[in-house]
Parts: C-alpha cells; structure tokens; sequence
C-alpha cells in the first residue's frame, strides 16, 4: 500500500473517493477547510490510500492545539468493493504508526453508535472505549450516542480521554 499526502493537486480524487465512501456528507468543502489549515487544529495530514495504481480509501490524522499529545483519526475509509479483505486494518495500522512516528502519544478516534463495523475495528486494535457525553458540544445533529476510542502509541498506559471538549 501507498499512501500520498492530500494537496490541491489530488485533491478532487480525494474529494470523489470520500463522497463515494460516506455520500451524504459534503467531502470537497471539508477537504477546502482541512487544507486551508482550520485555526483550532495544530496539524492535519490526510491521504489516498493506493493498492497497486488503484486508490482504494482515505485516511489521515488531526492535532487539536489543546491536546497536542493526541493523534486523531480523519476522514478513514475503504471504498466498498475493497472491504473485507483486510485493508482497514492494514490502513489503520500504518496511520497509527504515521502518528507514533511524528511522536504523539496517544491516538484517538470518535464514532457514533451506528458505525458498528468500525467500532469492531477500533476494538480488534485494542482501543479502549469511552462514552462521549458532552451536551455542551452537541447540537441537533447529534442524535446517536458518541464514543472515542483510545491507545497508547508508547509503551505507557493510555489516558482515557475523560469527557474533554472536543469540538464537534
């Protein structure tokens, strides 16, 4: 697998394999944003994830100011005639390691309660789960429960993540 950094030059692939993974959310406006470096996040590095020639999904992380001990997952996906054969897992792996390499220390991802194939994921990697309940940081788009999911990228104990803002 190869992974190559989201820029202005791929940036419509991106935009096509993200729209095709998750259609009801509007990827090329996001991707704008992410690129134009949003102020409340210290760094953000996402990728098209090759098989061979063929891209196949997208993957990236993201640092909050607040938090920069913590990788966060973004924009992950495997386009659906290439699930279940593993990739997911295989994608997920090397962004953790992309993460570990930049020295973060641990490495964090938020879902809701209706990604079940996802939260299996996260879970086989042995990522703790935690509730996510801050009515402060929902609005009426939220209407299924929040968990993030947590490991360590050393050697330490990971820190759950206790509820902190995270934005939404």
């Amino acid at each position: 697998m190869k992974f190559e950094k989201i820029t202005w030059d791929n940036l419509e692939l991106a935009c096509k394999i993200q729209n095709t993974i998750f259609p009801e959310e509007d990827a090329r406006e996001n991707f704008i944003e992410q690129i134009n470096k949003d102020p409340y996040r210290k760094e953000m590095d996402y990728y098209i994830v090759y098989l061979d020639s063929n891209p196949i999904g997208i993957t990236g992380i993201y640092v909050y100011h607040e938090y920069p001990e913590d990788a966060w997952l973004g924009c992950f996906g495997v386009l659906k005639e290439y699930r279940g054969h593993n990739y997911g897992s295989d994608i997920l792996d090397k962004t953790m390691e992309l993460a570990k390499n930049k020295g973060y220390k641990y490495f964090r991802v938020y879902t809701d309660e209706y990604a079940l194939t996802a939260q299996k994921l996260y879970e086989s990697k042995g990522m703790i789960k935690e509730l996510y309940d801050r009515e402060d940081d929902k609005d009426e788009y939220f209407i299924a429960d929040i968990y993030v999911y947590s490991t360590s990228l050393t050697n330490d104990k990971v820190e759950l993540w206790n509820n902190k803002l995270l934005g939404l």
